[in-house]
């Protein structure tokens, strides 16, 4: 279920740190299949520093991380599919979550949550290239995703 790649839509979402659950994009970037995935939540939040050009892909600068998404381009291999706005995820928010616990959440499909599709072949090694070496991701995720071959 929690494949690599799959970008599910969950509603709602709750917050490993206590936030008040919404309806959230999740989009897995590794999993070890059984125990432990690390994921990201895109946001529409853009808090890119205005020295740094804005576009589809990889920002990256000394002390910034983070992966844009332009509005309307198809990122999924399986169904046409894009965000409705620009959309970012930051590697500073890569998180790691245990399968377990997010079954408890991801109970019945089309109820609980959504699974909205895979990401591309490019897309998903673009995604992982960016975050896999920045430092603003944490020394544990860096780990996981330098280990995936793509």
């Amino acid at each position: 279920m929690f494949n690599a790649g799959t970008i599910f839509y969950v509603t709602p979402f709750y917050f490993k740190n206590g936030n008040t659950a919404r309806n959230k994009y999740f989009i897995v970037l590794y999993s070890d299949g059984d125990n432990l995935i690390v994921a990201s939540l895109p946001t529409r939040t853009d808090i890119i520093p205005k020295s740094l050009v804005r576009e589809h892909g990889c920002i990256n600068d000394i002390n910034f991380n983070c992966y844009m998404f332009e509005k309307d381009q198809i990122i999924t291999k399986d169904i046409d599919w894009a965000f409705d706005m620009d959309t970012f995820i930051y590697g500073v928010q890569v998180e790691d979550y245990q399968i377990t616990r997010l079954k408890f959440f991801f109970e019945k499909e089309n109820k609980d949550y959504i699974v909205i599709g895979i990401l591309t072949d490019f897309e998903y090694k673009s995604i992982i290239d960016c975050f896999s070496n920045s430092t603003a991701v944490k020394y544990k995720h860096r780990r996981y995703l330098q280990s995936i071959s793509v």
